[in-house]
């Protein structure tokens, strides 16, 4: 062996590595791990090694990596395979330069010590050998670049002189290389950590199970950075023994396939309490395309798990059968009555097609009303016979948008016997005129069933129910309700006393009589602790029938002589009072007097009770859902705007008018600097979800607003990390970035219908925008639009449901807005009044509206 004159360190890497312990071989074998990980071009290093075989006139040249193992990063002159790349580093000549730490060079190599026995040589690859150590700008000696030939050759220091020149080349490749994926990954972190306030980033490198958490993810799982050890084993200690068998599957899944990683699971902390987490992940290739590092994010889901539950209890204590189905008539819930009803169980059910698990519904009535169900958007009711479970039912299908919900109860026994009725009336023309009484009354109350459930408005239902009884049935008719379930529609939160009842409706065939039972209703206290009338069926659940009312029971119930002599002025006669129950749960009570010239059809008025409850309660639960999402939704959108001097600004949210779930509209200002960033959007969906997916983007688009992103970029970079921050299907969005200085407005917009523009003597305008994606869809560019501000011009933004009509065009709903501008000068506050106004959505549209309006103010 042969040292040549050449730029040498002050003493051999080994005798340093020697001195410095285990800790500089760990660190060495750590910074090229971290090079293997950045994922080189092959044609960085491969141009340099094919100039240093051609400037040294040698057959072969090559860059070799040491860790545990030698890995060839670059060759020229041989075709390696992928696993030939990879071998045991005593095996290389090249850990022979690593370890002296200088040039060797070595004319005929199997006349050496040191190397004649090593394989290469042996194997007379490797006749002569010259190779210069890469040593980092930290002393460390990451491998070597060589060249060789078959054939014995002297080395010149010359030739020292130029390998040591392209080594230095190779050393700056590789630490531009790695620093790159250094500053990428610190930004992927930082931009998943700080992006969504309650999302938390890891880093799991595959081979040594070393794993990087942030403070989010410590904090979740119940360690501080004093306990934490950044290692795999510090997680599998806090998930649950019952679901770490199930992660793993899942890991192993993804490092397999070099894919994607997702996973549900309960952690347990360090007090015993439990938590559930999403956690979701890419796998990422290193140098030679081998599972590198998973990187993902993860977040506490144990409030959503535990709202699903009680929706699933809710729907597990409903007596009425129930399934749902997706858009692809999937099976995706089925309850535990409908489990009983099918004699399937939802194991067995869920995620597959009903017409492939009942194939003799398919082509029948029951696919049939299914389809006009989801083509209408609108509940079908129907009855029918299903052969397979020998039975009738009455099934009521409503639509949502995504898919199909269906209650159904058996009723064969209520079929047997209208059958039994309709073929003993055969004979005689007395029990002709009964069928036909029978088939009058299930006329009646098939037609009580769709009136009663056309309208999801309790004091709609009640005045349905009302035109049913009134005067066919009964001269008048009074509804009570308990004060739980008559506080929403009597406006408040709470009624007090527990035990009291409320007369929520009632209606007389005279009207001059109605006003007196009115008045005399208002006057008299009711409680379910009453002995008689409506107070006492609500507290007992047990139905009131009183062929007259004596006049003991007037003065009983009189709390005064004024309000007796109106009781005694009222014609009460004969009164029927039916409970209103439904899912288990008594409503209220329904007190019908008789009609006159007649008598009362108890069990018809038991029939109509039953329907009446169950449209008031779904009418009841619909308004209790639409009020909890439309104060979540405004709970997440802010209720001021930043002040900015020269400039006044208004919004205004409008909820949908229809459906029963609010949407994902929403609006933004954020101060930057003089600056003022302004942005709209509109989530896909409705309901509790769509809105916290709202607020999740809302807190995403601030972070990166005052990260500084302009509006183009905010959106280029939201694109592409929406699949790991956020969980919904599309979003559209529109982001303006407005300079006071220069009074230039910067606009982007993702699928966003464009800004309007009004200035004073002109006509109003909308700005030219090249929108990109909705987001959620796929990644795309953004372009920006640019214009500068005419002197006192208004800025208006809004979200689709202020210019979309069922019934008309969006390009003339856009117009329709642009005129309602034309010749005004108005405050923002006023811009937003007169707009709504103009547009016809003071009291809301079918879809919900969202504006945001900036002006000069001078």
């Amino acid at each position: 062996m042969t040292s040549l004159n050449a730029p040498q360190p002050a003493e051999p890497a080994a005798a340093r590595e020697a001195e410095g312990g285990p800790d500089t071989a760990e660190r060495r074998i750590a910074a090229v791990r971290r090079i293997l990980t950045a994922g080189l071009p092959p044609e960085s290093l491969d141009r340099l090694t094919r100039l240093a075989a051609e400037l040294l006139e040698t057959e072969y040249a090559q860059v070799s990596l040491l860790a545990d193992e030698q890995i060839v990063a670059s060759v020229y002159g041989l075709d390696l395979e992928p696993e030939d790349r990879v071998g045991p580093a005593a095996d290389s000549l090249c850990s022979v330069t690593v370890s002296d730490g200088a040039a060797v060079a070595i004319g005929d190599t199997a006349a050496d010590d040191r190397v004649g026995h090593l394989p290469p040589v042996v194997s007379g690859l490797v006749g002569a050998y010259l190779g210069i150590p890469l040593t980092d700008r930290h002393g460390l000696s990451l491998g070597a670049l060589c060249v060789y030939d078959r054939k014995p050759r002297t080395w010149t220091a010359r030739d020292v002189a130029i390998l040591s020149e392209l080594a230095a080349s190779v050393v700056a490749e590789l630490e531009l290389r790695a620093l790159a994926a250094d500053l990428s990954t610190s930004s992927a972190r930082l931009d998943l950590t700080l992006s969504a306030a309650d999302i938390g980033s890891f880093d799991l490198e595959v081979a040594s199970g070393h794993l990087t958490w942030d403070d989010r993810l410590v904090s979740l799982f119940g360690y501080d950075r004093g306990t934490f050890v950044e290692h795999w084993d510090s997680f599998a200690d806090r998930a649950h023994p019952d679901d770490l068998p199930r992660v793993m599957e899942s890991l192993t899944r993804a490092i397999e396939t070099v894919g994607n990683f997702s996973a549900e699971y309960r952690i347990v902390l360090p007090d015993g309490a439990t938590r559930w987490v999403q956690a979701r992940g890419q796998v990422l290739p290193d140098l030679l395309g081998r599972p590198g590092r998973l990187l993902g994010v993860a977040y506490d889901v144990t409030e959503l798990r535990s709202t699903r539950d009680r929706l699933a209890g809710l729907l597990e204590s409903m007596t009425d059968a129930f399934y749902s189905l997706d858009a692809s008539w999937h099976f995706s819930y089925v309850n535990g009555q409908a489990e009983r009803l099918l004699g399937r169980g939802r194991e067995d059910l869920l995620g597959k097609v009903i017409w492939d698990e009942f194939p003799e519904a398919f082509g029948t009535v029951f696919q049939a009303n299914f389809e006009r169900a989801v083509e209408t958007g609108e509940m079908v009711t129907f009855e029918e016979f299903y052969p397979p479970l020998d039975g009738w039912f009455e099934l009521r299908a409503w639509p949502s948008p995504d898919g199909l919900s269906v209650y159904f109860h058996e009723i064969t026994a209520r079929r047997q016997a209208q059958e039994e009725r309709e073929a003993a009336v055969e004979d005689s023309g007395r029990a002709y005129a009964a069928a036909e009484a029978a088939n009058t009354r299930l006329a009646l109350l098939a037609d009580a069933s769709s009136r009663l459930s056309a309208s999801l408005e309790p004091r709609a239902v009640l005045q349905t129910l009302s035109d049913l009884v009134v005067p066919r049935f009964g001269q008048w008719v009074v509804v009570a309700l308990r004060a739980d379930t008559a506080a929403p529609m009597l406006g408040r939160d709470d009624t007090g006393d527990a035990d009291r009842v409320y007369v929520v409706h009632l209606a007389h065939e005279n009207p001059e009589q109605e006003d007196a039972l009115r008045t005399l209703v208002g006057s008299l206290p009711l409680s379910v602790r009453d002995e008689v009338g409506v107070g006492a069926v609500i507290g007992t659940g047990v139905s009131e029938w009183l062929p007259q009312v004596p006049d003991t029971a007037l003065v009983a119930d009189a709390p005064d002589e004024e309000t007796l002599a109106r009781l005694r002025a009222v014609e009460v006669g004969a009164t029927l009072t039916v409970p209103l129950v439904s899912r288990g749960r008594r409503l209220g009570a329904i007190r019908v007097s008789e009609p006159s010239g007649g008598s009362l059809d108890r069990a018809l008025l038991f029939d109509v009770a039953a329907r009446a409850a169950v449209a008031l309660d779904n009418a009841l639960l619909y308004g209790a859902e639409r009020r909890n999402g439309i104060t979540l939704q405004r709970s997440l959108l802010p209720q001021d705007l930043p002040e900015v001097p020269g400039l006044e600004l208004a919004y205004e949210y409008l909820p949908g008018a229809t459906g029963a779930q609010v949407g994902g509209d929403w609006y933004q200002g954020i101060r930057l600097g003089d600056d003022l960033i302004l942005a709209i959007g509109d989530v896909m969906g409705h309901g509790m979800r769509s809105a916290a997916r709202m607020g999740q983007l809302r807190a995403i688009v601030a972070t990166l607003a005052l990260e500084g992103h302009r509006p183009g970029e905010l959106l280029r970079r939201l694109s592409q990390s929406s699949d790991l921050l956020l969980d919904l299907e599309l979003a559209t969005l529109l982001v303006a970035h407005y300079s006071v200085a220069e009074r230039t407005l910067t606009v982007a917009s993702a699928g966003h219908p464009p800004p309007l523009l009004a200035e004073p003597g002109g006509e109003p305008w909308f700005v030219d925008l090249t929108p990109g994606p909705p987001i959620g869809t796929f990644p795309g560019d953004y372009p920006e639009t640019v214009v500068t501000l005419p002197e006192d011009a208004t800025l208006v933004l809004y979200t689709d449901g202020l210019v979309e009509n069922r019934d008309d065009s969006l390009d003339h709903g856009l117009e329709r807005l642009r005129r309602s501008l034309r010749g005004q000068r108005l405050a923002p506050k006023e811009v937003c009044a007169h707009v709504l106004k103009t547009m016809g959505r003071t009291q809301g549209a079918d879809d919900d509206v969202a504006m945001l309006v900036m002006s000069q103010s001078g």
